[in-house]
């Protein structure tokens, strides 16, 4: 688990829509988990061929605020929790939450494309907050490359200190690395959505870009 090196001082409950989406996140995953038929309301999720014959379009949105079982959101919200409060202090609330939208959107439609190339794919539907979490880490990589973050060691006994920017940006590489494997063999990098979360970091990464080239470096001198 990786976790902030040095305290921002920014309080991640008075981010108001962190806060409201880490909820929903939640309660979703409860709901998924009283299901009667057992199958976590799998009819919400995503699947591409449904998508491309243009039905079940509400599952673009319904999606990303689903998980698969008790890991996959525990990890999806850990990192969450790390980053989203900076991104939502530097970013303002409206802008926030259209990036987080935004990426979610665009990771679940890169991810469809992507089953193009292997179309019993199109069948299988997808879901979880991954793709908006890599819009927000692009958002952090682009805004907070500098602060510091406790990583796991390559043998896994101990933590080190990286800064943000080389953690992040590593963890990219090596998920569009499996996103791109995939492409030639379907089965070799497991069941995870690797192109979802590429396209939230392209996505997520282009509106801080925009965001920083507007504002320069106004947006660390708020106050917490």
């Amino acid at each position: 688990m990786v976790y902030e090196a040095e305290s921002d001082k920014i309080p991640f409950f008075k981010q108001y829509a962190s806060v409201a989406i880490l909820v929903v996140n939640i309660i979703v995953f409860i709901w998924q988990l009283l299901d009667p038929a057992g199958q976590i309301h799998i009819e919400y999720a995503f699947v591409p061929a449904d998508f491309f014959a243009g039905r079940n379009l509400i599952t673009l949105l319904t999606s990303i605020f689903m998980h698969g079982d008790i890991v996959h959101i525990i990890m999806n919200m850990w990192f969450f929790i790390i980053i989203t409060d900076n991104c939502e202090h530097a970013m303002g609330h409206v802008l926030y939450i259209i990036t987080y939208f935004v990426s979610g959107f665009f990771g679940t439609l890169l991810h469809a494309l992507s089953t193009l190339i292997w179309p019993f794919l199109t069948t299988i539907p997808s879901l979880g907050a991954s793709g908006a979490i890599f819009g927000l880490m692009g958002v952090y990589l682009i805004l907070y490359p500098g602060n510091k973050f406790y990583s796991p060691s390559a043998t896994g006994t101990s933590m080190r200190k990286v800064s943000a920017g080389y953690f992040i940006l590593t963890y990219f590489i090596a998920e569009l690395s499996y996103a791109i494997y995939s492409l030639l063999d379907p089965f070799a990098v497991g069941s995870t959505a690797h192109f979802a979360h590429v396209g939230g970091f392209i996505a997520g990464a282009i509106i801080a870009g925009v965001f920083k080239g507007v504002k320069g470096t106004s947006y660390k001198k708020k106050k917490p």
